[in-house]
């Protein structure tokens, strides 16, 4: 049985060929999803979002959402919970970005 795994596995490469399919297939086809992740490098917002496939109307209710939610998004803002720039938002705290997955997800 670990015979034919290995095999099957020379045969058909590795699981990450498999899995960059899969992300070109995705980003191929006109599907919304949500990219995540987090920015060492971003001390105050590390937590961003990035839309993908969201028309100019959804974006525009993403943002008048998170103004009546979370308040201004002003980058010089000390105590601002979230950002955008760049076709992301950022977020101060995971639990925001959490929020906001949810909500448009």
């Amino acid at each position: 049985m670990i015979k034919k795994r290995a095999m099957a596995r020379d045969k058909w490469g590795s699981a990450e060929w498999i899995s960059e399919l899969a992300k070109e297939w995705i980003n191929e086809i006109d599907m919304k999803r949500l990219e995540t992740g987090y920015a060492d490098n971003q001390p105050k917002w590390p937590y961003w979002v990035r839309p993908h496939n969201y028309d100019e109307k959804e974006w525009y209710d993403m943002d008048k959402w998170l103004i009546n939610i979370m308040g201004d998004n002003n980058w010089h803002k000390e105590n601002a919970r979230w950002v955008g720039s760049n076709r992301k938002y950022w977020f101060r705290d995971e639990a925001d970005r959490t929020f906001f997955i949810l909500r448009w997800s």
